[in-house]
């Protein structure tokens, strides 16, 4: 799989976590979906397609009390 195999909201998921930092601060997946206008199931279906789909470009982690997302 490859970047063009991503839905339309992956892509723009994709964006919102490359742009955001959420290596040092936690991951708030109902922040996600406010700020791309979906519904949280949305976000959480959307991160599951990226980690499927481009597992190396992106890392979930948990740290200090929270996930930590991180994409290049």
């Amino acid at each position: 799989m490859t970047f063009d195999d991503l839905t339309e909201l992956d892509k723009r998921l994709y964006e919102y976590i490359k742009a955001n930092d959420f290596q040092t601060k936690k991951w708030s997946t109902p922040d996600a979906a406010r700020k791309l206008g979906v519904k949280e199931d949305d976000v959480y279906e959307s991160l599951s397609n990226l980690t499927k789909h481009i597992k190396d470009n992106i890392w979930i982690y948990y740290e200090d009390g929270g996930l930590r997302v991180v994409a290049e």
